[in-house]
């Protein structure tokens, strides 16, 4: 019965959600917030109608297996989405992102996590690092559709989509080194991390790339042949992250680098047409598991130990908000070709989600000090950002469409040229 009702209300919800779609977003509503909330409002501290921990245990290890198979689908459809040219046009600024952004994005959140919260160096950098990476599964949202793809230039969505993608993965290194320099010693601890990380990071891009070609390799010979249904092709992409989380998993890699690293080998290798179809229903796919999940978060929302926090972690939440990205990415993309503006909706646009929420359940297997307010003060800052992000996705794509109307109107072939990928 249990099950029955959680169901009929996901199913329900996404009947509705993809019929007001054009709706919500004049109402600068998005599914994502709208799929957390109804969560709250059928979840044990709302009407009681779910209750995952009734029929399926342990309720965060449900949503953690959850959030990974979201995030596996999520990552392929980011690589599958960009292309030979977005990689090349785009390499400098996501390297910077990458290095200078989620390294002065991790300092800067376990900064406000030792300052605000009182936790441990250690236990502090770690929630840090769970809420250094640019969620995806959100960022997706903000990206696709006719307004953002009408008004944001390529450079910009491809930008933030490659970021999104990649640093899922690499931030793995930086939570292994804060729980490990949390539990063990520092000799051992450095040890430990530095094979840890080579390993993790080593076997995801080596089963990527080698899923993803060969994969894209086999899809173009059965195309050329004929030999494959139009149905058989459009769940390749599906089969293709769930092959790339599980085996690289048992491999000993990072399952979701891997599904980013085969979704651009992949795409790499796929010709145009096929590419594109591929990656119309790897969209569709991803859109219909991502409200499921934020439905799932919130019904299991830790309210008793947000209490406990209380007040601080919703000024940690802010902290986060504020001052994670916002004062770093200008700096790391100081160097680049984006203007001011564009810098600024970078600086803003950089979502906590699935990724902070699979990373803050993973830690809680290190047994690190002060656990219970590392997980509650990560779930409750991707609930804000979940909430500042949405209402201001559609007035942040109506503030960089007022820059490029300035710019066709002043320099209409330059403007033509920026839209280029």
């Amino acid at each position: 019965m249990e099950i029955d009702v959680t169901l009929a209300i996901v199913g329900g919800s996404l009947l509705a959600l993809a019929l007001l779609s054009t709706v919500l977003r004049r109402l600068l509503l998005s599914g994502v917030l709208i799929a957390l909330l109804l969560g709250v409002a059928v979840g044990p501290e709302g009407l009681g109608l779910v209750e995952p921990g009734v029929w399926a245990g342990d309720e965060r290890r449900l949503l953690e297996e959850v959030t990974r198979i979201t995030l596996a689908i999520s990552l392929l459809g980011v690589g599958l989405r960009l292309t030979r040219s977005d990689v090349r046009e785009n390499l400098l600024r996501v390297a910077s992102l990458l290095g200078i952004g989620m390294f002065g994005m991790w300092l800067l959140t376990g900064l406000g996590a030792w300052l605000v919260l009182g936790l441990p160096v250690w236990s502090a950098l770690a929630l840090g690092a769970i809420l250094a990476p640019t969620d995806p599964v959100v960022a997706s949202t903000l990206v696709n559709g006719r307004l953002a793809q009408a008004n944001v230039p390529r450079r910009l969505r491809s930008t933030l989509l490659a970021e999104s993608g990649a640093n899922d993965g690499l931030a793995l290194p930086l939570v292994l080194l804060a729980v490990l320099m949390a539990t063990h010693s520092s000799g051992e601890a450095l040890s430990d991390w530095a094979v840890e990380s080579v390993r993790e990071v080593g076997v995801a891009v080596a089963m990527g790339l080698a899923l993803g070609w060969a994969t894209g390799r086999l899809a173009e010979l059965v195309v050329r042949r004929r030999e494959i249904e139009a149905t058989g092709l459009l769940g390749l992409g599906l089969a293709l992250a769930l092959l790339a989380l599980g085996a690289t998993h048992l491999a000993g890699g990072s399952g979701i680098l891997a599904c980013f690293v085969a979704g651009l080998a992949f795409s790499a290798v796929l010709e145009e047409h096929v590419r594109e179809e591929l990656d119309n229903v790897q969209e569709t796919v991803t859109r219909v598991l991502i409200l499921p999940l934020f439905l799932l978060l919130g019904t299991v929302l830790p309210w008793s130990a947000w209490r406990e926090v209380g007040w601080a972690g919703l000024a940690f939440a802010a902290w986060a908000l504020f001052l994670r990205r916002p004062p770093v990415v200008p700096v790391a993309l100081a160097r680049s070709q984006l203007d001011g503006r564009e810098r600024a909706w970078l600086a803003w646009f950089g979502p906590m989600g699935a990724a902070a929420l699979y990373y803050a359940i993973l830690v809680g297997d290190y047994g690190i000090a002060g656990y219970d307010t590392v997980y509650a003060a990560a779930t409750l800052t991707v609930c804000v950002s979940v909430i500042a992000h949405s209402l201001t996705a559609t007035p942040g794509v109506r503030w960089v469409a007022r820059r490029r109307l300035r710019t066709v109107v002043a320099h209409p072939l330059r403007a033509d040229v920026e839209e280029q990928p």
